[in-house]
């Protein structure tokens, strides 16, 4: 009934009326028309924003320091914020094993490790939460600290983590100052301190892959020495493992073996490294026991390993022992002996180059590394 008159308006205009009616029904109508609007309506410009107006404000994730740690037992190993990340107060924090009620298993899945291993190796607490990036599009960095039993443990899984890594061929992991010992790769950083191990793991879902290396590294890198210095306990490695010599060790080439060094059965836990001399690369292993009698067990037992046997004329009791490779069931070489609390021992691994002339035989060479390395821990201690 109300609807659009226009074209009814335009009919009428058309019928015979007289000439002065004509006119003023025209002007009527044309009145009518205009006020009823027929005539198209223009939307208003919107007002343009002046060059002087604030602009609008970025939403800030960690306002006010972000989250905090709700365990209040840890709250003190992780700083809330960190080089623009701080503790993301809207992700899951998680602890497992205990007095928490998550078990321990759940964690081993998280963390993508065989659960077995980690109880063999004495973990007792996993704690793990986020940090976040303080912009729109933020970056992550999943924190995880693995509590173990003692100290061994930890170096122990520390070590074998990158020992996978190296066989694996990925992360490839450079050393890193922070803790007792850590090691950096592309977008993860692991860390260990006394019976602990910190691993952080960046991700970005706005950055290329080939570009989260260069942003991730100093992120890792300011986080894990935040987070280290705050961990319980001193930074200092196994006995075993601290005095393995320096000179000549390849980078990260470290590692403790918590339950059997070698897996040679019975002996228990000990350290060992890959060294370069010249023309050659040797590992050297060793055992820190609490007095000379169990010290003198260890060697007594890699006696007992088939296929080893006791050099004769040779120093510090010298013994020739055959480690096997698990893979490919190849038998390599060492040379170990003892001298008080300790046992120390030289691979006769094959030169990657012929020796010089005039060098001594492999196994004369592994001896005077097993002598040099013993007579080299001459009043070592305390540890």
């Amino acid at each position: 009934m109300f609807g659009n008159d226009c074209g009814r308006m335009k009919r009428l205009r058309g019928r015979g009326l007289p000439t002065p009616l004509r006119a003023v029904s025209a002007i009527a109508l044309t009145l009518l028309a205009t006020s009823s609007g027929c005539r198209k309506i223009e939307p208003r410009p919107r007002p343009r924003p002046s060059a002087s107006a604030p602009l609008p404000t970025a939403r800030s994730i960690c306002a006010g320091g972000g989250g905090t740690v709700t365990d209040a037992r840890f709250a003190s190993w992780f700083p809330q914020t960190s080089g623009g990340y701080c503790v993301d107060p809207n992700a899951d924090q998680r602890v497992f094993g205990g007095q928490a009620p998550l078990p321990l298993a759940d964690a081993a899945e998280l963390l993508a490790l065989e659960s077995a291993k980690l109880e063999r190796l004495g973990l007792v607490e996993v704690i793990a939460l986020t940090y976040v990036e303080d912009k729109d599009d933020p970056s992550r960095v999943a924190a995880s600290v693995l509590r173990f039993g003692s100290p061994e443990g930890a170096y122990g899984f520390f070590g074998e983590r990158i020992a996978d890594a190296a066989e694996a061929g990925h992360p490839a992991f450079h050393p890193l100052a922070a803790g007792a010992d850590a090691a950096l790769g592309d977008t993860t950083a692991l860390v260990v301190r006394a019976a602990t191990v910190l691993r952080l793991d960046f991700t970005s879902r706005g950055l290329a892959p080939e570009r989260q290396s260069a942003a991730a590294v100093p992120v890792l890198t300011g986080l894990a020495q935040a987070i280290a210095e705050r961990l319980p306990g001193e930074a200092k490695l196994p006995p075993a493992a601290r005095l393995l010599p320096e000179r000549g060790r390849r980078a990260l080439s470290r590692r403790f073996d918590a339950l059997d060094l070698l897996d040679f059965d019975g002996v228990g836990p000990g350290a060992l490294a890959t060294y370069d001399d010249g023309a050659v690369h040797f590992r050297l292993a060793l055992f820190v026991k609490q007095d000379a009698d169990a010290a003198e067990d260890v060697l007594h037992t890699l006696r007992k390993l088939e296929g080893s046997r006791k050099l004769k004329n040779a120093p510090y009791d010298a013994t020739r022992v055959v480690e096997l490779e698990p893979k490919t069931g190849a038998g390599k070489e060492w040379v170990f002996g003892h001298k008080g609390v300790f046992v120390g021992g030289a691979s006769l691994d094959a030169p990657p180059r012929a020796a010089p002339r005039g060098a001594p035989p492999e196994r004369d060479a592994a001896i005077l590394r097993m002598k040099r390395l013993l007579d080299g821990l001459h009043g070592a201690g305390p540890w």
